[in-house]
């Protein structure tokens, strides 16, 4: 059935008007504050004016915008003490604090200010309480610069992974509005029409001027343009960037351990190398796994909690069940209409052949035959590197390292902890398994007597699949094709897209995602000057940092592959070697001093990429 035409989400309109945003500019900060807040007698500066449902933190003005996130005006510290509001914290399991506000302004509205903090209350009252404290001044009425609102987007982002969190402005309306609007378009992949409502929806009279409506329009188009992972070449918008590009894009949207780990190394190929050395080994999925699926699902419920919200208000049309839980908005326009979105997928549907345009337009819809989640070798997905670490971390490794007592413990340099392996894994290992791992690996070993231990019985068929599937120098078939193109839509539109390729199992399906994204590259990772250059003793020493870092990437992943199935491994360098050099099979073949200089990496590769210890499905956060 053809789903309905409906129109846009209204645009979000300022509450003030043009005129009374040039007078509060033009206003003196003393005389504002007598004036538009009250002097001391400031209505944000107390309890005295709100009803009890508009104090969800008894004494202060302040909502729940989504479940882990409450707006709220500026506490001080004579509130602080007077209504318990740490406590209140505590027993809310609000464990950060995020303050929007320059120090010194508002100084003449409520108490004094803190003489050294320049707030109205000392920052140090929550910290010596084990509550986070940012700070992200943001001017009043004002907005800051679109870097300034990305950093604030992040650290509530993993905030929010830590507990729940409070933000808070002056009045917790405009600044505050903005960031948490901001977040919704990050995480949820919201239209900025729709978290502006959302937000107002919570908390009433936010995101007051146009300035600020504006930087969230802004904040949504710049990271539009930044969370394509797979560029359609037949849009305008969709030109192909560079790897170092790419980088720079990433860069700006990862943090923590996350954007530490994979700085110089896209994280799309590192997650297709690590999803293929797991099949390929036949690992089992560890906790971290289950844990990120919990996030993406969370998300998810989120997602349809926002929506029902702006059906309920009628700033969406009423959706059926069919299309309720499977749209996701547009990257390419935030106020796609849902029946063109609907119609134009509908019609793909129903062609017997796809073009590559076709295809990327094409989208995963739940009530298809096929989902990624059916599958009996779903969540097999874990960084293979941590098998190969010399020091395994336990999984709270990110609170371990804050610990003052911290300390490594030194261990042979190629041995392995099996007991954090049984940990990871959720597995016991045999006494003959935990003899294996206590031997230490010689210096240039590869992973074959690992496999041999770890790998399932039934997998020796699922990696010469996987070998096979990287060795093909053939184009791929249709159905591989139209199933890559709807995880590579899924990757550009939704944030659920990185679940769904951690949980794919079809081995021609992961090399097809792996390949495309390197030809689509605007130059290959290997120009006609780098193949000239590779000729030294240390041939991969004399590339740049992000060249060496992805190509180690993708050897670590050959080597592990070729490990299981040793007579794939020249079909498989020479598929990558073309590849990375983007030339024809014919000239590839000539290449080779390059083959050997590949050959060598495959042992560099063992030890200089294995030092990344960041698991894969951790905190990932696009």
């Amino acid at each position: 059935m053809m789903p309905t035409m409906t129109s846009h989400i209204p645009v979000p309109r300022p509450s003030y008007t043009q005129a009374r945003e040039n007078l509060v500019k033009a206003i003196p900060p003393k005389i504002l504050c007598l004036l538009a807040c009250g002097g001391k007698d400031c209505r944000y500066e107390g309890p005295e004016c709100w009803k009890a449902n508009q104090q969800v933190i008894r004494g202060l003005f302040s909502s729940w915008v989504t479940d882990d996130i409450v707006a709220m005006a500026r506490p001080s510290n004579h509130l602080i003490e007077k209504y318990r509001i740490v406590e209140q914290f505590q027993r809310l399991n609000i464990r950060s604090v995020i303050n929007m506000q320059l120090p010194g302004e508002h100084a003449h509205c409520g108490p004094s200010l803190d003489p050294e903090s320049g707030f109205t209350y000392s920052p140090h009252i929550f910290m010596d309480n084990d509550i986070y404290f940012y700070n992200f001044g943001m001017p009043d009425y004002g907005v800051s610069s679109l870097v300034g609102i990305i950093d604030g987007v992040k650290v509530l982002a993993f905030a929010v992974t830590e507990g729940r969190v409070a933000v808070h402005c002056h009045a917790g309306l405009g600044r505050t509005g903005v960031l948490i609007a901001c977040y919704l378009v990050y995480t949820l992949r919201l239209s900025p029409s729709e978290a502006v409502h959302y937000v107002r929806i919570k908390r009433p009279r936010s995101i007051q001027t146009r300035a600020q409506i504006n930087q969230v329009f802004g904040f949504a188009r710049l990271l539009g343009t930044q969370l394509v992972q797979y560029p359609d070449l037949s849009l305008r918008h969709g030109a192909p960037f560079t790897l170092q590009h790419y980088l720079n894009r990433q860069a700006l949207l990862l943090h923590g351990r996350e954007g530490r780990a994979l700085r110089y190394t896209p994280k799309v190929v590192y997650l297709l190398c690590v999803r293929i050395s797991c099949l390929a080994l036949g690992l089992p999925s560890p906790p971290e796994v289950h844990a990120e699926l919990e996030k993406r699902s969370a998300l998810k419920a989120l997602n349809r909690t926002v929506r029902e919200t702006l059906v309920a208000k009628h700033y969406l049309p009423l959706l059926n069940e069919s299309n309720k839980s499977s749209w996701v908005g547009s990257v390419t326009s935030w106020d796609d209409p849902l029946g063109c979105l609907e119609r134009r997928r509908e019609l793909l549907a129903d062609k017997r052949s796809f073009s590559d345009s076709d295809l990327s337009k094409l989208k995963i819809r739940e009530d298809t035959g096929w989902s990624p989640y059916s599958s009996p070798t779903m969540g097999r997905h874990w960084c293979v590197q941590d098998l190969m670490r010399a020091d395994l971390k336990p999984v709270n490794s990110v609170r371990a390292a804050h610990s003052p007592d911290n300390q490594t413990t030194k261990k042979h340099p190629h041995s392995i902890n099996f007991q954090m392996l049984s940990m990871r894994t959720g597995s016991r290992l045999t006494k003959r398994s935990k003899w294996a791992l206590k031997k230490p690996l010689h210096k240039h070993s590869s992973s074959i007597e690992l496999c041999r231990t770890q790998r399932h019985p039934n997998s020796t068929s699922v990696a010469r699949l996987v070998a096979k599937a990287m060795a093909d120098q053939g184009p791929p078939g249709e159905t591989v094709l139209q199933r890559s193109a709807l995880l590579q839509e899924e990757l550009n539109s939704s944030d659920c897209g990185w679940a769904l390729l951690v949980t794919e199992s079809d081995p021609q399906v992961l090399c097809c995602l792996l390949w495309t994204w390197l030809d689509r590259l605007k130059d290959p990772v290997l120009n006609p000057d780098d193949v000239e250059r590779l000729n030294s003793k240390k041939p991969l020493s004399v590339l740049k940092k992000a060249q060496r870092h992805t190509i180690y990437c993708l050897l670590s992943c050959v080597n592990t592959v070729t490990s299981v199935c040793p007579h794939r491994e020249e079909a498989v360098l020479l598929r990558l070697l073309r590849t990375l050099t983007r030339r024809p099979q014919e000239e590839v073949a000539k290449l080779a001093h390059l083959m050997k200089v590949l050959k060598a990496g495959l042992r560099e590769s063992f030890h200089s990429y294995s030092n990344l210890s960041w698991a894969c499905s951790t905190n990932a956060t696009l």
